[in-house]
């Protein structure tokens, strides 16, 4: 994929994800509305609503921005992810309800009513995170992989930022006593630098292995890449061979092998 269509698709991926936030909250606004002033709902509660509910949306929107949780791949995110978001969610509760105190302090009366907007933050939160959960269960879904093993603590780079990749950040992270942690990963699709896989950063690609190395003092590199031909993973191995670290080549989602090298042998 060329740089300028990874980029492109990269903003299509976060202002899609813009939109669905913007279309929850704007549903739960209603929602709220109905639970607050139902069975009787006035034409001036509703007016209020309205009239409210674009600078209520862009709120929580420019608050989860804040968060920078449009920059997290939701289908990798750990549970941390997860409990930053609902944090954001109350952050932007706070905001609007001191925009609401002060609105009545300068004029007299509130904007919208305080359980309103208490009723509205519970639904966003429900809604929000439960749309980021469900894009991180349907991946866990699709993705099926044995636990792989290591030896004891390091600090560890992974080459690639697909499936089998984030499987290692998941797996490092739960066991990051025994086994080691994940601090940095690389791969050549440009649209997934800058993201985060669990809470481990895509800093750069495979032409950057041996800077990343030096700079984050990594002691073992995992190769990710199951379907990488034999001579691309030759000529990844030779490179994170070059860093002086201790190099394994994840085969097939299941295990990092053995090996510092792959079998050439191999049909």
């Amino acid at each position: 994929m060329k740089r300028s269509e990874a980029f492109f698709t990269k903003k299509a991926r976060v202002l899609g994800l813009i939109a669905c936030d913007a279309i929850l909250v704007i549903v739960c606004a209603f929602a709220s509305l109905l639970t607050k002033f139902a069975p009787i709902i006035s034409p001036e509660d509703v007016e209020a609503v309205l009239r409210w509910l674009p600078w209520l949306t862009l709120c929580y929107i420019a608050v989860f921005a804040v968060f920078r949780m449009y920059r997290v791949l939701w289908k990798y995110a750990d549970s941390f992810q997860l409990f930053k978001q609902g944090l954001a969610v109350i952050v932007a509760f706070g905001v609007t309800f001191g925009v609401n105190f002060v609105y009545e302090r300068a004029r007299g009366s509130q904007a919208l009513s305080n359980n309103f907007l208490i009723i509205l933050c519970m639904f966003v939160m429900t809604a929000v995170c439960g749309f980021r959960l469900c894009i991180k269960l349907l991946k866990q879904y699709r993705l099926h992989a044995e636990r792989p093993t290591l030896g004891s603590a390091r600090r560890i780079m992974v080459v690639g930022a697909g499936d089998a990749g984030s499987h290692l950040v998941e797996v490092f992270n739960k066991s990051a006593d025994d086994m080691g942690t994940v601090d940095v990963i690389v791969d050549d699709d440009p649209m997934k630098r800058g993201y985060l896989i669990g809470d481990v950063p895509v800093a750069g690609s495979t032409d950057d292995i041996a800077r990343l190395a030096e700079s984050e003092a990594i002691t073992d590199i995992i190769i990710a890449l199951p379907t990488a031909s034999k001579e691309r993973l030759k000529e990844l191995t030779d490179i994170c061979i070059s860093t002086g670290c201790f190099v394994r080549v994840m085969d097939k989602l299941k295990h990092p092998s053995a090996d510092a090298m792959p079998d050439e042998n191999e049909g």
